[in-house]
């Protein structure tokens, strides 16, 4: 196999993965939050809360919290508050 087929082969693969929307190992795909934040964020200022489960776009749960100042804050999902905090919304919705 010469050089300009085992490279046109590469591109050929990686274009096959894109379309598929598997994200490459390693990378965080199109995720909506490169960082996290552990700190607690008051409920009284809690806007919105929106949670992306992981997926083909990236590889990790994301909570996206709006502050009624439109501040967007996006926070770890594994943090205590915040699973309080998600565990609550789920219950408030069920009386509903």
């Amino acid at each position: 196999m010469n050089r300009a087929t085992a490279v046109l082969t590469a591109i050929l693969l990686l274009c096959a993965i894109a379309a598929q929307g598997i994200p490459i190992p390693g990378t965080l795909g199109r995720c909506q939050c490169p960082t996290t934040s552990s700190n607690f964020i008051n409920l009284k200022t809690i806007k919105n809360l929106q949670y992306i489960p992981k997926g083909p776009h990236c590889e990790t749960q994301e909570i996206i919290i709006t502050k009624k100042n439109e501040q967007k804050v996006c926070v770890n999902p594994d943090a205590k508050w915040v699973k309080i905090i998600i565990k609550s919304r789920k219950g408030s919705r069920r009386r509903n």
